[in-house]
């Protein structure tokens, strides 16, 4: 069992927590499949522990705001998300089973630590397509080997929820009436330093 250490910087017990886990393994047939089927990428990468830091600062989200991940991987953008900020609540969705089942479990053992600032803390099995996303104030998506048809699927879905939302997208989004760029920061990845993360602004939502 894991031990995380009760630290003041998130970014060090997230990688005493995960040393020795990755998610660059190969995945199931099944899953495979299941991925196949969503129109999605089984590609691994994650946003550095640092640059995590760097990107909530930026947000600056507050105790009224709903952050989801989508494709969260093993967790840790949401877990680290949530042992810095106390948010009214904070979720990833990861369509590949074996790596949420890993981010559970890591969850469990930060929340069974007592390190999480955000109480409301969900790590779950599932197509973000398919989700209920209506509560979201702010979403992150490691976005950079979903296919087009996927990003453009997505943008017009996220394009229903609630005016102001900001979406921090690791790739950049054609031109489409809904998502305005409001800023671009350069934070280091798994594959890259200092690689391009996009800021965007809900101005104009299909919500009725």
């Amino acid at each position: 069992m894991r031990s995380p250490t009760k630290s003041k910087q998130p970014r060090v017990a997230i990688q005493r927590l995960y040393r020795g886990l990755h998610g660059y393994y190969d995945l199931s047939g099944d899953e495979e499949d299941r991925i196949l089927r969503a129109r999605s990428s089984s590609m691994y990468g994650e946003i550095m522990p640092a640059a995590t830091e760097a990107l909530l600062d930026h947000l600056n989200l507050g105790p009224k705001d709903v952050l989801y991940d989508l494709g969260s991987g093993l967790g840790k953008f949401v877990i680290q998300a949530a042992m810095s900020r106390p948010l009214k609540k904070c979720v990833g969705i990861e369509l590949a089973s074996s790596r949420a089942r890993i981010a559970r479990e890591m969850l469990h053992e930060v929340r069974r630590a007592g390190l999480l600032e955000t109480k409301d803390v969900h790590l779950e099995e599932g197509d973000f397509m398919r989700h209920d996303l209506s509560d979201a104030t702010a979403i992150y998506t490691c976005s950079t080997a979903f296919p087009a048809t996927l990003v453009d699927r997505m943008v017009f879905r996220l394009s229903s929820l609630k005016k102001g939302l900001l979406l921090a997208s690791v790739r950049d989004l054609d031109d489409n009436p809904y998502f305005e760029q409001v800023d671009e920061l350069r934070l280091d990845m798994s594959w890259k330093r200092r690689s391009r993360v996009y800021i965007y602004r809900l101005i104009r939502s299909r919500r009725i």
